[in-house]
């Protein structure tokens, strides 16, 4: 009972009983205070050192001052802050200190060596380590816990904290991260602790959902006999994934030894992979292909996976076994596996792992989780170099070559560089047959990339944005701008040459760049904007500016990573096959200016810039060193 309750009521009484009622409360403290103390130490009443141990963890985790301010009574009282905890609070469960404390960690320590199965201690210690962000201190708390201190009643004494510490780390990692394979590792001793919690269950299942293992997590949400309202959605999406998936996978896996893995074929958003991978099943009868599919409608894809897949399987003739929607516990026997992206690669070569495969290979394209000079993308790099599995990483711009090599990453035998990409579009085409450009209509000038920060300054759309200006409204030179971005996203005020196209699809681009004679990539890698951002770049030239310049368009694009050379230092595009630029407004809307007047000789740059894509992502430029890859690691050692 609290000390300023007892002086209140002793106020109201008259002097004789106030003489008694004091007498009688002083006596209720005094057995209040001994119940007290015969709970703590009921069962160390033979064991002295064990009070003294008690005494002696009480003394390191009490801070006075943090103590007397959250219970006014014992400072209204005038108590020994620590007396009082020692003998009272410690048994009434009181908060002797703040975990958010910076001495906190010490503090709890050496009051575990005096007394390791403390209560308290033990509480602040699960407090400090199962609610950190970070997986790796959590699995060190568990270890801890685990390893003598969770007796029975410990346990169930901190039942809600365990099961509560649990559910906040799968949230945020399941949300935030692709850690998988260490996040259900963590679960299983979560388990192992409260075998009988219903949200532990729910996320250990959506966790092997997210490993791949579709069948598996299926079997395990169906077990489940209530699902807690904080996981609805996460097992509704699950649910909805895994029957997606049943329609794909109508039949067992191939036999094929080269299994190819991705997340967005048969999407024709991503056209380079669609062309990559549609190209190695045509080519390699050996080969299948596993897909776990990102949701590509915000990019423009109007069709569900499963019909995407249809629709492939009748254009192409493609068996329904060499084409699933990827279930790790059901890949077959691959010698060879190979996919594009840092991201991917990290997901299915170290989060899932391919038992059978000998020859890991991945593409290390720009984007997709590979940033220069980053912990988070450098801890991926490194764990699959340390692979010996890990055969060849493929590159496609000097940046990346360079940044395995000198990094220490992997040494160049173990590289294949390969400058470009795969542009599948282009293989048909004739380099001898000109494009031929409206010279008599106004100058169309296009800005096309995905909006991915607030401006979209990255992209140079800012830069974009101060061209037009410089020729709002004029009669002789319109803008276009396709992607997420809008009249919003910078201000124009009261320009009206500028058409905003919104997000299309790949089928839009065809008939939009046959009328378009000037693209504009001023881009910039963000970290050049703003050091705190991770050193991320884009291809050079990007996917847009290859499919405009192979309509004719001229391009114009900056370099500011100087990837525009070959590795023994050739230049890859000339001046006369593209413009490079900076982000001067003004010195590109002058060069512009100049094409307006001299129309014949932009569209000649655009026919040059044409040629030389041609000449640099052909068919047998690009895809035929990948095919001879995949067919000399599938037939001997590479």
């Amino acid at each position: 009972m609290p000390v300023s309750g007892l002086k209140i009521l002793g106020a109201r009484c008259d002097v004789n009983l106030g003489v008694r009622m004091q007498k009688l409360i002083n006596n209720m403290v005094e057995h209040f205070k001994s119940v007290a103390r015969d709970c703590v130490f009921k069962i160390i009443k033979k064991q002295p050192e064990k009070l003294d141990a008690v005494k002696m963890a009480c003394t390191e985790l009490l801070d006075k001052e943090f103590y007397l301010e959250r219970y006014p009574d014992i400072a209204e009282a005038n108590a020994d802050p620590l007396l009082h905890y020692i003998e009272c609070g410690f048994a009434e469960g009181r908060w002797p200190l703040s975990i958010d404390n910076s001495d906190a960690g010490r503090r709890i320590q050496k009051a575990l060596e005096f007394d390791p199965l403390n209560s308290m201690a033990v509480k602040l210690n699960l407090m400090l380590s199962l609610g950190a962000s970070d997986p790796e201190t959590v699995r060190r708390g568990l270890e801890w816990f685990k390893g003598g201190v969770a007796t029975p009643e410990l346990i169930e004494l901190h039942r809600q904290l365990i099961e509560d510490s649990a559910v906040t780390l799968f949230i945020n990692q399941y949300l935030y991260s692709n850690r998988f394979s260490e996040l259900h590792c963590i679960l299983i001793d979560f388990q192992d602790l409260l075998p009988e919690s219903g949200k532990i269950k729910v996320a250990l299942a959506l966790c092997v959902f997210r490993l791949g293992r579709l069948e598996a997590a299926g079997k395990a949400l169906a077990e489940l006999a209530e699902i807690p309202s904080a996981f609805e959605g996460l097992v509704l999406e699950a649910t909805k994934t895994i029957a997606e998936a049943k329609i794909v996978n109508t039949e067992l896996p191939s036999d094929s030894r080269i299994l190819l893995l991705d997340s967005s074929f048969p999407s024709k958003v991503s056209s380079f992979r669609y062309g990559e991978f549609k190209s190695y099943l045509a080519e390699i009868d050996e080969c299948s292909i596993q897909v776990r599919p990102d949701d590509l409608s915000k990019y423009g894809e109007p069709l569900p996976f499963h019909t995407q897949v249809e629709q492939f399987r009748k254009i192409s003739g493609l068996p329904a076994d060499r084409i699933r929607y990827f279930d790790a516990d059901f890949i077959g026997s691959p010698k060879v596996a190979y996919c594009v992206f840092l991201n991917l690669a990290d997901y299915f070569y170290s989060q899932i792992g391919l038992p059978s495969a000998e020859h890991l290979l991945f593409t290390l394209y720009p984007g997709g989780g590979f940033n220069l000079n980053d912990e988070v993308s450098d801890k991926k790099l490194r764990k699959l170099c340390d692979n010996p599995k890990l055969t060849k990483i493929i590159t496609t711009q000097n940046v990346s070559y360079r940044y395995l090599v000198e990094g220490g990453f992997c040494d160049p035998d173990r590289i294949l560089h390969i400058y470009g990409g795969i542009i599948p579009n282009i293989y048909t085409l004739d380099d001898k047959v000109p494009v031929v450009k409206n010279l008599d209509k106004p100058l169309d000038v296009c800005f096309v990339a995905q909006k991915y920060s607030a401006t979209g300054a990255e992209k140079g759309y800012d830069v974009f944005v101060d061209v037009v200006r410089k020729f709002a409204n004029s009669a002789d030179i319109r803008f276009h701008v396709v992607g997420g971005f809008d009249e919003k996203t910078i201000d124009l005020g009261d320009v009206g040459n500028i058409t905003f196209h919104g997000t299309q699809p790949a089928s839009f681009f065809d008939g939009f760049y046959t009328q378009m004679d000037l693209i504009l990539s001023p881009n910039i890698h963000a970290s050049a904007l703003d050091p705190s951002q991770s050193d991320s770049f884009d291809g050079f030239p990007t996917t847009a500016v290859v499919e405009a310049g192979l309509k004719g368009v001229a391009v114009f694009l900056s370099d500011f990573k100087k990837m525009n050379f070959h590795l023994d230092g050739s230049r890859i595009f000339k001046d006369n096959e593209m413009k490079i630029i900076d982000r001067n407004p003004d010195l590109i809307s002058q060069v512009i200016d100049g094409y307006l007047s001299d129309r014949q000789a932009l569209m000649e740059l655009g026919q040059n810039g044409r040629r030389a894509i041609l000449r640099e992502f052909g068919y047998e430029v690009q895809m035929r060193p990948r095919i001879e890859l995949l067919n000399k690691c599938l037939s001997t050692t590479c």
